[in-house]
């Protein structure tokens, strides 16, 4: 930050008010084009809101607080630090799902050797009757590879595709890890992981909104409205200020005033370019239905049996830590003298806090968390669901909003608009008038009663400032030539 902004930051910091750009020089004794200068630099470094009054002169806000672009409130903070302890807490029992696995695993080696020895010595017999060893068709690599994918934690694959909701919304979604023995199914042990966590969902670039506005400025000559980007990221109206001035100061760009009085960014630095590089794709907020919850993504028949495995630890592994399983020795009939192996874990389970600490508190602990992350998880998903369906119903009305450049629609006019779409859930006159009242205070709407006694929906401000933006890209010339190469050396 240079001299003059820290000039102007001293002064601001002592009365943090709206002001305008002559303001700001009165205060600190700048020129004009200085103020302005120094003006545009704070708004790199703080968050800061343009507002234009009648007359045309843009009034700088930078809240009651200077707040920097890139530090986070405390419940973000707070967030942070849970979704720290959260993946911590994944790692650690993915870790002891591993282990557990592999002690499956080990027992179905075991099994399997079994299996081997018993074929051997009937291969004699075999041979005498001209048969072949049943063992010849048992395949170590799908073993080796099934061992190995214990594992893998990330559950999903390398491919991305398109499923649709009950509601008929379309999402991306990653393709699931494929199994060993089946490549069309999904692997049992990634099933396992998502039975506990569920399914990863598709990750975003958090500079996906900056990538996006640059492309489009690129294609729109270098001007945009925050209504734009509205369309773009789906922002109420004060967020969306609040990005309008963070691209300014990211991407060099000016705020200018239209003669009709609507403020737009021109953004001319980021047209220059030699054109081989392609950017960010460029997708309207309506166009990007929000992804369905999953409680774990798996087949019925998975998670039956997943559920039985763990169920039938959960039961032994109680009946070790509680002692019950001397009674139950007892009542059988056994004794600690005959050598019984399930008799003489009994009796060390009943004499030993180590055996009852590894077979049965440790395993019971782990059996419960194993039923108990999931339901917890599913109270969480439903309020997820719930606001995801909201949300795109939100995003339906957007794109009725934008199509009709804000202009007053009453509650029939816009369900009417919005259920042409018959591949998705009809929405009624109520949910309509509903998310209305709602978008009304997030994009500075109005609300009147019209001349049949329904009450009308309008958005001014968005109108005024799609209508100036096209007339301003008419009217715009672009050279974005870089001209001749007049110097060319290796460095």
């Amino acid at each position: 930050m240079n001299a003059l902004a820290q000039t102007l930051e001293k002064k601001i910091r002592k009365q943090l008010k709206p002001f305008t750009a002559a303001e700001a020089a009165a205060v600190t004794g700048l020129s004009i084009d200085e103020a302005k200068d120094a003006v545009d630099d704070l708004m790199k470094r703080y968050a800061c809101r343009l507002q234009l009054t009648e007359n045309g002169d843009l009034i700088y806000d930078f809240g009651q607080r200077l707040r920097r672009r890139d530090a986070k409130s405390f419940a973000e903070v707070r967030q942070d630090i849970l979704n720290w302890l959260w993946r911590a807490f994944k790692v650690i029992y993915k870790a002891w799902i591993t282990v557990t696995l592999v002690v499956y695993f080990v027992i179905f080696i075991i099994i399997t050797i079994l299996i081997l020895i018993a074929a051997t010595s009937q291969r004699g017999d075999n041979r005498g009757r001209g048969g072949r060893s049943s063992a010849a068709g048992i395949n170590l690599n799908g073993l080796f590879e099934l061992f190995f994918s214990i594992f893998r934690w990330n559950t999903r694959g390398g491919g991305m595709r398109y499923r649709t909701d009950r509601q008929g919304y379309p999402y991306r979604h990653y393709q699931p890890r494929p199994g060993v023995i089946d490549p069309n199914k999904k692997n049992f042990i990634a099933s396992v992981y998502d039975f506990v966590f569920g399914p990863e969902p598709v990750k975003t670039d958090p500079l996906s909104n900056h990538k996006e506005v640059a492309e489009y400025l690129r294609a729109q000559k270098g001007v945009v409205v925050t209504a734009e980007l509205q369309a773009l990221a789906g922002w109420d109206a004060p967020r969306a200020d609040v990005f309008f001035t963070d691209c300014l100061a990211r991407f060099q760009g000016e705020a200018q005033v239209s003669e009709n009085g609507a403020v737009y960014g021109q953004f001319d630095q980021l047209l220059r370019g030699t054109g081989y590089l392609q950017g960010g794709q460029i997708e309207y907020y309506w166009d990007e239905y929000e992804p369905e919850y999953e409680l774990n993504g798996n087949k019925s028949g998975h998670n039956l049996f997943i559920g039985f495995m763990n169920l039938f630890n959960l039961g032994f592994s109680f009946l070790f830590a509680s002692g019950l399983i001397t009674a139950l020795v007892d009542n059988a009939g056994m004794s600690n003298s005959s050598g019984d192996l399930v008799s003489v874990l009994a009796f060390s389970a009943a004499s030993s806090g180590t055996i009852s600490l590894l077979l049965g508190w440790i395993p019971l602990i782990f059996s419960l968390l194993f039923f108990l992350i999931p339901l917890l998880r599913w109270f969480k998903i439903r309020k997820q669901n719930r606001l995801r369906v909201q949300n795109n119903i939100r995003k339906r009305l957007y794109k009725i909003l934008f199509e009709t450049l804000g202009q007053p629609k009453t509650a029939t006019e816009i369900t009417h608009r919005v259920n042409q779409n018959g591949s998705v859930a009809r929405l009624s006159e109520k949910q309509v008038a509903q998310n209305m009242e709602t978008l009304v205070l997030d994009l500075k709407g109005e609300t009147a009663v019209s001349e049949s006694g329904q009450i009308t929906y309008a958005f001014p401000l968005l109108t005024l400032e799609l209508s100036e933006i096209e007339r301003l890209r008419r009217e715009r010339q672009v050279d974005s030539s870089l001209g001749n190469i007049t110097m060319d050396e290796e460095v």
